[in-house]
């Protein structure tokens, strides 16, 4: 008897580096950030959030508290957001009394509050 268990155990030593299906393993972050992606480069900036270019986003602007000082945040589509933030695939680059400036493949988009126009 103990020298089966001894076998079983010495074969399973031997060869579970070989077990198949471990080297296909890809981690599915559903829509939310990877936590297996660094949060910072090797200088110490802050990376941008990485998500899929597909991610939907709801760009509807549902409130602006905005301050002189430039620290001035925005909800847009259930979210608060801030300047440098990402939402979706969108950068928010600006943050002003009645719009908000998104930024998205070098292009520009301005999500109004209801109400406001230019």
């Amino acid at each position: 008897m103990r020298t089966a268990v001894f076998v079983g155990l010495l074969i399973l030593i031997v060869f579970a580096p070989y077990a198949p299906g471990d080297e296909n393993f890809r981690y599915d972050p559903k829509n939310k950030r990877d936590p297996f992606r660094p949060l910072v480069d090797k200088d110490g900036n802050i990376l941008p959030e990485l998500r899929a270019v597909t991610a939907n986003v709801e760009l509807t602007l549902e409130g602006i508290v905005w301050s002189r000082s430039g620290d001035s945040y925005a909800i847009v589509g259930g979210s608060v957001v801030r300047a440098g933030d990402i939402l979706g695939d969108y950068k928010v680059k600006n943050i002003e009394k009645t719009r908000v400036i998104l930024e998205r493949g070098g292009e520009e988009s301005v999500i109004n509050l209801r109400g406001e126009e230019e």
